[in-house]
């Protein structure tokens, strides 16, 4: 609808603006009659009609001088005012081609312009009536001329030839501006669907979760969406910026797409640590104007590809767990009446000691089981992670009987509070910090450090568990955060899996990270408190 408005309101504005040129022609050819006069260069004037021919060209060109800021300020109505126009032009040029030699001064002519420019600004049922006046003005001067002798009776045969022509000029101008403003309708049509299908094109580029960028030939962006800036972790990418100082690996990417002109999906990590790992895909358009890259977070697609995967495991080990729990109940409490006997030697004592202990082992392993197929629902809250972990940290050492120097924290000064389930992120960090505990050097002394801070880019905070142990092998990195995979004969391969579903529960993630230095260090990212 406002479209329609929008449409209107050009067109009435292009209707006006033909108006003021047609007065600015008007102008033109009274001011060059008057002109014309002056110096005496229409001898068909006689002596006799001289001042009243005078008076007319003066009063016509007035007239005109006059509507030209009458139609610039639109004090009239646009109808109006054709007809008024074209009315004073035929009358004032009968009147003139009467006070020189007649229809044969040629001034009748200058009626065609007029009803010519009228039609054309009112192409409705008036065009006849205008060319019908301009008729009517030529036979009144003809008539009135055989009345005084003035005309000889093949001066109607002129008359009849002008007045078909200001009929067949009026027609065919009503025609052209019919045609024309249907014309104009239709561009103005499509060119709102294509402004509307731009924007919805627009919409949809951008509320697309796959990153798109358009590179020119100079190898600089030339546009972007959301989703892009995301995975790249550059929030400041605007168009125009080179394609190099965007992203390195892109960078190689598409040269290297250049010279083979053929792409291989390869996995990158962005420059910038707020990104995503992502794939990257190439497409030549059809009028080879730039290149099309399309970035697809593999993080998301692996996670909405696990979910789907578990969302079946959770259903299949549920029911194994609850089948396995009844039994496994009665093999534990027959293990605590059988350890309470006081007949058991040393031998039988130990016996009964390892099927209790396997049973606890086991009941573990259901519980963490059962939590695959039921997530917690979090109670986020504001937590100032300094001052909490700092109770976390005293608790694991006091447990496990470690110094300040093999378990420290370490902040930044710019910390902020993070949002977050204090207790589902007291179970992360509880499960790396006996993860990091279990996989120490047996050669070297243990060293946890915990340090964090915050990312006003991607408005996170982060915290970073390290350690100083053999760290984790690059064929297996893919693997860690996969359910039921581990490389101990204890494990239950659950824990960092767990701890991984948790951090995103919480809006956040958990990710490995291979220190330069040796060891591991897995960061944990959280939104920032509002």
């Amino acid at each position: 609808m406002n479209s329609n408005r929008r449409g209107d309101h050009r067109s009435e504005r292009d209707s006006w603006r033909s108006l003021q040129l047609f007065l600015i022609y008007r102008i033109a050819v009274s001011a060059l009659i008057l002109v014309l006069h002056l110096f005496d260069l229409i001898p068909s004037v006689p002596q006799l009609g001289n001042v009243t021919f005078f008076q007319l060209a003066v009063g016509l060109l007035s007239i005109n001088v006059i509507l030209l800021p009458v139609s610039l300020l639109k004090l009239l109505i646009f109808r109006h005012l054709v007809i008024a126009m074209v009315s004073i032009d035929i009358v004032v040029l009968a009147l003139m081609m009467h006070a020189s030699i007649g229809i044969d001064s040629g001034l009748g002519m200058l009626m065609l312009p007029s009803i010519a420019g009228a039609s054309l600004l009112l192409p409705g049922n008036l065009a006849p009536a205008f060319a019908a006046l301009g008729t009517l003005a030529i036979f009144f001067e003809i008539g009135q001329g055989f009345l005084i002798g003035r005309y000889l009776p093949g001066t109607l045969t002129l008359g009849g030839i002008q007045g078909a022509l200001f009929f067949g000029v009026s027609i065919l101008a009503a025609k052209i501006a019919r045609r024309a403003k249907a014309s104009e309708a239709l561009a103005r049509e499509r060119g709102r669907n294509l402004a509307d299908l731009s924007e919805i094109n627009h919409y949809i580029v951008e509320q697309m979760d796959e990153g798109i960028l358009v590179i020119n030939e100079q190898a600089r962006i030339q546009a972007c969406n959301d989703a892009a800036k995301r995975i790249l972790g550059k929030p400041d990418l605007v168009t125009g910026m080179s394609l190099s100082r965007a992203s390195k690996e892109l960078t190689a990417a598409y040269d290297s797409w250049c010279e083979a002109s053929e792409n291989q999906t390869t996995t990158y990590t962005p420059d910038d640590a707020n990104g995503v790992d992502f794939e990257l895909r190439f497409v030549q358009p059809i009028n080879d104007t730039g290149t099309l890259v399309f970035l697809q977070n593999i993080s998301e697609r692996s996670r909405k590809m696990q979910e789907l995967k578990l969302a079946a495991l959770g259903r299949l080990t549920a029911s194994i767990a609850h089948e396995i729990r009844n039994p496994l109940g009665a093999i534990s409490h027959a293990g605590q009446l059988l350890s309470e006997s006081h007949e058991l030697n040393d031998a039988d004592t130990r016996l009964v000691q390892i099927v209790s202990n396997n049973s606890e082992r086991m009941n573990n392993l259901v519980e963490n089981v059962l939590n695959l197929s039921r997530r917690k629902e979090t109670h986020p809250e504001s937590l100032h992670l300094q001052n909490w972990l700092e109770e976390i940290i005293s608790e694991f050492r006091e447990r496990y009987e470690l110094s300040e120097q093999q378990l420290s924290l370490s902040f930044t000064n710019d910390q902020q509070p993070a949002n977050a389930d204090p207790a589902q992120l007291h179970q992360v960090i509880w499960n790396l910090l006996r993860n990091a505990q279990t996989h120490a050097s047996p050669e070297d002394e243990l060293e946890i450090q915990i340090s964090g801070g915050v990312s006003q880019e991607s408005q996170q905070t982060w915290l970073d568990v390290i350690d100083n142990g053999n760290g984790i092998e690059t064929t297996i990195e893919d693997q860690l955060f996969e359910p039921f995979f581990t490389t101990g004969a204890s494990g239950t391969g659950l824990g960092l899996y767990l701890a991984k579903e948790l951090c995103e529960g919480n809006g956040g993630s958990l990710e490995y990270l291979r220190p330069e230095q040796g060891g591991s260090c897995f960061r944990i990212k959280l939104p920032l408190a509002a």
